[in-house]
């Protein structure tokens, strides 16, 4: 009886051993796709631009002159490729400051095609959506502002920013600190080109 039982948990050893082979063998051959893709993409843009000075400046044109859209290229790659992170959910970045706390303000008003709020002292801002920064630029009456696009194609801007923690194109997950702000909050809802009220994602 011992020999049968013996042999039946060797069996089921043998067949958990074999799935893990398995699923190990296609996340490394997924990888290796992906890489290979993005490396193909990489040197053809490499050899596009060195063709000739006209070559050049279309590129510039196309990349630095537009907004990509994040989330077209995420659609995009997820459509055809799967998750562009197979492995988001097992390796996290324990560096990143986060909080799932929603904005607290004072007062908001209606601003351009914004809302101002009125926030307190030193506040610490953190992103309402994930996704990644597409824009940033200075202005003398916002200061810093940034711009993340989602996912889905909304596009988030935050203003009055005097103290960045993000780069441009970053990708930045829901509630990572973003920077800080001084008494003042700026923000621009907005998708296919037309602004939207902040009572959705406030």
């Amino acid at each position: 009886m011992d020999n049968h039982f013996d042999l039946y948990e060797k069996k089921l050893n043998k067949k958990k051993n074999d799935d893990k082979d398995s699923f190990l063998s296609k996340f490394i051959f997924k990888a290796f796709i992906k890489t290979l893709i993005v490396l193909v993409l990489f040197l053809g843009s490499l050899i596009y631009i060195r063709q000739s000075d006209k070559n050049k400046d279309n590129f510039k044109k196309v990349i630095y002159n537009n907004s990509l859209s994040f989330a077209k290229i995420y659609n995009l790659y997820n459509r055809y490729l799967g998750d562009a992170l197979p492995f988001k959910n097992s390796v996290k970045d324990e560096t990143k400051v986060v909080s799932y706390d929603k904005i607290s303000y004072s007062n908001i008003k209606k601003e351009n095609n914004g809302y101002m709020l009125t926030v307190s002292k030193d506040f610490t801002l953190s992103a309402i959506k994930s996704g990644i920064v597409t824009e940033k630029k200075s202005n003398e009456k916002y200061d810093t502002i940034i711009k993340i696009q989602d996912k889905d194609g909304l596009n988030i801007s935050y203003g009055c920013i005097d103290k960045l923690e993000v780069n441009l194109y970053d990708y930045v997950e829901k509630g990572e600190l973003l920077g800080r702000t001084n008494g003042k909050l700026y923000l621009i809802f907005e998708k296919d080109g037309k602004y939207l009220s902040y009572e959705e994602y406030l």
